[in-house]
C-alpha cells in the first residue's frame, strides 16, 4: 500500500505532526531532508509515520534555503531528534528547540556535505572513475569521466569576479565527460 502524502506549510510543522500522531499516525519511522537545488531555492524536509496497522503517512514541507529554520518534533517524538541532528549537520538546516549536538562529523569540520553547492575536496582530488577491473591500476584507454557533484572547472575553484550562484552549481555538477579549460 501507499503512503499517504500531507504537504504542509512550515510555519505549522510541529502541529500538523500532532494532529497526525493524534489521528492515530503514532510510530515515527523516519525524518529526511533534500536539497533542491536546480528545482527550487529550498530544502525538502520529510516525515514518515505509521499506524498500528502499518499504514503510511509523509508529511512534507519547504523551507527556504536561506534561511534553513524548521521547529523541532522532538516534543511530539522524541526518536526524531536523532534524525534532525543529521539533517541539521548535513545541510545545514537549523531545528529550533532541538538538539544542537553535532551527531556525525568533527566538530572543526567546515560545511555541509549533502548540499549539492557543497564541493567536496575527495571528488576533486580522486580519479573517476577509476579502474575498469577490479585489481587494475589504470584505466588505459578509456575516457576520463568527471564524477555527479563535481561541477565545472569555470564555476568551482579560481574563479574571477562573484562567486558561482546556486543555480550555475547545479547545471554544472552533473558529471559526464571530462570538461578541458579553455
Amino acid at each position: 500500500m501507499t503512503d499517504q502524502l500531507r504537504l504542509v506549510d512550515a510555519a505549522d510543522w510541529v502541529a500538523a505532526i500532532d494532529q497526525a500522531r493524534r489521528q492515530g499516525h503514532v510510530h515515527f519511522d523516519w525524518l529526511g531532508a533534500v536539497d533542491e537545488i536546480g528545482r527550487s531555492e529550498e530544502f525538502r524536509v520529510v516525515c514518515r509515520l505509521l499506524t498500528a496497522e502499518l499504514d503510511g503517512l509523509r508529511l512534507q514541507t519547504g523551507i527556504p534555503r536561506d534561511a534553513a529554520v524548521l521547529s523541532s518534533i522532538g516534543a511530539v517524538f522524541p526518536g526524531a531528534l536523532w534524525q534532525e541532528r543529521e539533517a541539521a549537520e548535513m545541510l545545514g538546516i537549523e531545528f529550533t528547540g532541538g538538539d544542537p549536538r553535532r551527531l556525525l562529523l568533527s566538530p572543526t569540520y567546515l560545511g555541509h556535505p549533502l548540499r549539492k553547492d557543497d564541493i567536496l575536496g575527495a571528488r576533486v582530488t580522486r580519479p573517476w572513475p577509476g579502474s575498469k577491473e577490479p585489481g587494475e591500476t589504470s584505466a588505459a584507454g578509456r575516457r576520463r569521466m568527471v564524477p555527479p557533484g563535481v561541477p565545472d572547472p569555470e564555476i568551482w575553484g579560481a574563479r574571477h569576479g562573484e562567486p558561482a550562484t546556486a543555480d550555475e552549481v547545479a547545471r554544472s555538477a552533473v558529471g559526464g565527460r571530462v570538461r578541458r579549460r579553455s
